[in-house]
């Protein structure tokens, strides 16, 4: 069973990347923003950070084709349109969409 955290930070995630979607203006919340946006942020990054480690088998910083496939069947359906520079890789970037959040920080 999934934990509650994950299923409501999952939820967050995907309504900030269809909004953004839908407008041309960033809705996306910047990490150090105050108040329970900043703070759903702040949740939201970390456990997309952890994802994301966890499927970069190889620790180069980015996905291949085969650790996003490993990782999620949505990225491996998705992976074409999730490389938009098309190296062949999903960076950090690509991976949640956006560059609000900085991986390193």
């Amino acid at each position: 069973m999934k934990q509650p955290t994950a299923i409501v930070a999952a939820s967050i995630l995907a309504t900030l990347f269809c909004a953004t979607a839908a407008q041309a203006q960033s809705v996306i919340p910047k990490l150090d923003q105050e108040g329970r946006k900043g703070d759903m942020a702040r949740l939201a990054k970390e456990q997309a950070v952890a994802k994301f480690d966890a499927a970069d088998a190889d620790k180069d910083g980015k996905l291949s084709k085969d650790e996003a496939a490993k990782a999620s069947p949505y990225l491996a359906e998705n992976f074409d349109k999730r490389d938009s520079n098309k190296d062949g890789f999903i960076s950090w970037e690509e991976y949640v969409g956006h560059d609000r959040w900085p991986k390193d920080k």
